[in-house]
Order: structure tokens, then sequence, then C-alpha cells
């Protein structure tokens, strides 16, 4: 794009003043003395580097519109890391942003896979990368991944609390000077667009987004001891299109979970719901005063998706439908939901890493889920 660009700016600038020059000698408007822009009265040439730069900037516009692909939906991957996490968005306006890359690995799978999804949906660059918390299987795969694809900006919830140089160091060497740490409540500048950063650093939104009473599942919840771990500091956030909202919270848990839902819930209501660390350590006050219709757990064959979460989504009042990026292998069939909706049933060696999909409608009123093994889709309506 940029090559082709200097191009235009190099090759044809030059041809456009002589063509400004001659049309303008024709029409007779304004006397000019010579054939160059160096050789016009002030006035003159002004003029002509005025319709120039016009007309660059219209033909510069027709470039990136005829190599810019068309979207008029948000998309949502959740691809498969085989227990790990990466949740890629590309906005209607092709905005994109990644949270997490999955594990490191010889053979880049994780890497691969995500540049996979990037091709899918029409991208070759991350604009955002978003380290949720610094885990194995959620930053691990960021050194292959940004060996792939260029990245603009690194974001993260300060420096990490735990004592893992083989993890730490290799991150500060990928994000260099492009690092930003954030706070509860700072955005990123979307267009048509919210995003908001809820959690990070073991501190949540101090005020609710929406006025709300109290919580009354908060009767019946106690919180637990803080977890004071690299889980309990996840980077989460809440994006909003119109009527839709999705929440990721990344691994945050169980105590982090109780301070968003009580005394009272800080989120309100939400449509899609990317279910926290893997579907494990879960806040029935806060998942069910969520009331998601739809969940999303992002899952490997034997790591999260407990039966014990497992019976916490299935209460969710109104819940239409639970996603699974995998079935968890190590629990029964009353404890992974409809083989439909899981996006890989086998183990890791023979898994081929089939990812979902959400596709949400620019105006927001409606979405879709598309299982990519085996194209089943379910259309939904925003709340």
């Amino acid at each position: 794009m940029q090559e082709g660009l200097q191009s235009l700016a190099e090759a044809d600038v030059a041809q456009l003043v002589e063509q400004l020059i001659r049309n303008q000698q024709v029409s007779g408007s304004s006397p000019l003395v010579g054939s160059s822009i160096d050789d016009l009265p002030k006035e003159n040439s002004m003029h002509v580097l005025l319709r120039v730069g016009a007309t660059v900037l219209l033909l510069t516009s027709q470039v990136f519109s005829a190599q810019m692909p068309s979207r008029d939906t948000l998309d949502i991957y959740w691809i498969d890391v085989e227990g790990g996490a990466a949740t890629l968005i590309v906005t209607p306006t092709n905005e994109s942003i990644l949270m997490d890359a999955g594990w490191p690995r010889s053979d880049e799978r994780d890497a691969q896979r995500i540049q996979a999804a990037m091709t899918d949906a029409g991208i070759d660059r991350l604009n955002y990368f978003i380290t949720s918390h610094f885990h194995t299987d959620h930053v691990g795969g960021l050194t292959a991944l940004a060996n792939r694809v260029v990245i603009d900006q690194f974001i993260d919830h300060g420096d990490s609390v735990e004592n893992n140089p083989e993890l730490w160091n290799p991150y500060l060497a990928v994000v260099g000077g492009k690092r930003r740490s954030v706070t509860p409540g700072e955005t990123l500048p979307l267009h048509g667009m919210e995003f908001m950063f809820v959690t990070s650093n073991g501190q949540t939104l101090r005020a609710g987004l929406s006025p709300s009473g109290p919580n009354a599942l908060c009767d019946e919840a106690s919180s637990t001891e803080p977890d004071m771990g690299e889980n309990g500091q996840s980077v989460g956030y809440l994006l909003s299109l119109g009527s839709f909202q999705f929440l990721n919270l990344g691994d945050l848990t169980i105590d982090r979970q109780h301070t968003l839902a009580c005394p009272v819930n800080k989120l309100g209501t939400v449509d899609l719901l990317q279910v926290p660390h893997h579907g494990n350590g879960l806040a029935p006050e806060l998942l069910w005063a969520l009331m998601p219709r739809v969940t999303i757990s992002s899952q490997g064959p034997h790591k999260g998706g407990s039966a014990d979460g497992f019976e916490v989504i299935s209460q969710i009042p109104g819940i239409e439908d639970m996603w699974q990026v995998h079935r968890a292998l190590d629990t029964d069939d009353a404890h992974n939901t409809e083989a439909r909706l899981i996006a890989n049933h086998t183990d890791e060696d023979e898994c081929l890493g089939h990812w979902l999909k959400a596709t949400v409608h620019q105006d927001g009123q409606s979405y879709a889920v598309l299982n990519g093994r085996n194209n089943s889709r379910q259309s939904y309506i925003s709340q």
C-alpha cells in the first residue's frame, strides 16, 4: 500500500502539474508564461499546487478504497490455541484488536492459526495487541506472531507481578517503545463503537456504567481472598456497537468477578460473553447478573471447561446457546454443550484448530455465531 502511494506521488504528480498548466493555458483564464511550475507567477503556482493537492488526495482515497476489503460486519474470532486464548476483533472499518496469542511452540502453531484467522478476515496487520496477563498460554506465542505480522501498539496491565523472566524478557524485547499500560475506564479510539477497559492490574471500574440498584444475587455470595497473581491482574474490556455488547475478562479470578458484581453490577447486561478463565472459577453473582444470551468458552481438551463452571453457565437467566472452542474431554456429555456448538472434538495431537466466529451487523441489532468445523450457524437478536 505505502509503496503504491509513494509511486503515485513520485511518478504522477509532475504529470498532474503539467496537465493542469496546459489546461489553464488553453482556457485562457490566467495567462501563464512558462511550461513548468517554477516559471509560474506566485499566485498561479499556488493555484496549481492546490489543485494538484486536491487531485492527489482524491487519487489516494481511491487507492485505499480499491485495496481495502469491503466489510459490513464487526467480526470476532475465537482461535483455537489448545487451552490458551486468542480472540481477534476486526471492526467494520478494518481496525483490528487481538487479545492474547496462545502458547510458545517451536512449530509456531498458534501464530499460524492466528495469521490464518487474520487472512480470513482480510487483514495483514494488527492495530492493537492486548496481553490480558503474563501467563504462558496467553502471551507465549507473541514473539512468533510479531515476527509474522506488523503490530502497531501493545497493551497490558503493567509489569508482571510474577517472577518469570523467560516470559517477561521476550515480551519487553518485542514491544519496545510501543507499549501502553491501561487502567479501568480507559478506551481505544475505534470508529463507530466503544471499547472500554473495565479491569486491569487488579482494579475494576470504580462506578457502574449505568444506574442500577443493589444486585440481589450478592445476598448469598461472599468474596474470596484476593488473587495476587497474574490471573487477578487480567485486562478485561467491554465492546459496544449500537445495542450489541461483548465482554472479555481474560482469566479474571472469582474475587475480582465478585467486585464487578457486588454490591451493584457495574457492567449491566451483555449480549455475548467470553467465559472468564476458560470456564473455571466463575462467580454466579456476576455471570447471572450479566445475563448474556450467548457464551463462548475458550478452553482446551484438558484445560478449562470444568463441570462446576458449566453448571454456572447453564443457569444464566435467558441464555440461548453455550459455544465451546473445544470439547472438554475430562468431563461427561452432561457438562459439554451440544456437539454442533463445539468447534473441536479431538485431543490436541489430532486437532485441526477450527475457530468460532461471531459476525455482528454494523448497526449492532443482530449477530450470528459460526462454527468453523461444520459451518453450523445460529443468529441472535441483541438485547
